[in-house]
């Protein structure tokens, strides 16, 4: 197999135990942003605090609905949402690192939790809403949930399905070595050039079926070892130095200085990790948010990988340091 890491899924784990991640009435969306919407078209919002740190996928569906945007601040583990006074409040934990989160005492307009980061960690009853996407996580195609709805979806996209599925049987056969071809990335560009102009569509129902089997335990065990290798070497710049027993890391966010000469080098070893995340024109940045912003890079540490695969990282990180 190819040493790649990090990059597209292009697999779900499953067992034949059901789950009970998701509850009975959870709805079925074709991404997050796409279940956030039908949260904002079933209410009438004026305004929404939302966090300083998120992506730009949290605050379009707000911007084109609208509604007023104000952000609150948070730097990492640090977050300040006393005195929101908007009709809405949107909160989430960060890359699996759960209770940093938390709704202020007195807040009485609608609570909408972000639980894509969380979803395999905390489970909360804080909200009015639930929202997430399973992407994130493993090869779903689609894979967007939210609960707390009355909203039903029956809209369909089956090319972006398509495009999804193309692209990943392509990238298993790279991972296979059966093909030497990247083209599976154009492909994944493509979808997600499509995702852009979708609205309130529904998850292919593949993916249902997929999350409701889905190996949580796998999931769990694989991320904490592997995260537990790569803290015990950067803890000192870790955005989450430690993680407590129901945690389930995404990423393992370090705060480095160089991040774009570190990222460089990691990808000449064909090492891909993502940041959290490009800056938009919608985003309201002091001169504390730039720098976690301009900082962050996000170690993989995922269940497609090994306690050797995340060794490996520790050493190209190491040595780019000592150069």
């Amino acid at each position: 197999m190819k040493r790649e890491i990090g990059s597209e899924f292009w697999y779900v784990p499953t067992c034949e135990k059901q789950n009970t991640v998701f509850p009975e009435n959870t709805k079925w969306f074709l991404s997050g942003r796409s279940a956030l919407k039908a949260i904002i078209t079933e209410n009438n919002f004026k305004s929404v605090s939302l966090p300083s740190w998120c992506c730009e996928s949290m605050i379009t569906p707000f911007v084109e609905a609208g509604i007023e945007t104000k952000f609150y601040p948070v730097y990492g583990t640090e977050q300040t949402l006393s005195g929101v006074t908007t009709d809405a409040l949107l909160i989430m934990d960060y890359f699996g690192y759960t209770g940093y989160s938390k709704v202020p005492k007195g807040y009485g307009g609608v609570v909408i939790r972000d639980v894509t980061h969380s979803i395999f960690s905390s489970i909360y009853n804080d909200a009015d809403y639930y929202f997430g996407s399973l992407r994130k996580w493993a090869g779903f195609w689609t894979g967007g949930f939210a609960w707390g709805l009355k909203t039903n979806v029956s809209v369909v996209n089956k090319n972006y399905a398509d495009l999804r599925e193309q692209a990943m049987k392509l990238k298993e056969g790279y991972i296979n070595e059966v093909s030497e071809s990247k083209e599976y990335l154009k492909i994944f560009n493509k979808a997600e050039d499509l995702l852009e102009k979708c609205s309130m569509v529904a998850a292919e129902e593949r993916d249902i079926e997929l999350a409701k089997k889905l190996n949580v335990e796998l999931i769990k065990n694989r991320r904490r070892a592997n995260a537990k290798i790569l803290l015990n070497t950067f803890a000192d710049v870790a955005f989450f130095p430690e993680f407590v027993d129901i945690d389930c890391p995404m990423f393992v966010p370090i705060r480095v200085k160089d991040r774009c000469e570190l990222r460089r080098h990691l990808i000449q070893n064909e090492i891909y990790c993502p940041v959290h995340w490009p800056v938009s024109e919608y985003h309201k940045l002091d001169n504390k948010t730039e720098k976690l912003y301009t900082e962050e890079l996000s170690l993989v540490c995922d269940q497609r990988y090994t306690e050797e695969d995340m060794e490996r990282v520790v050493k190209i990180v190491e040595e780019y340091w000592k150069e």
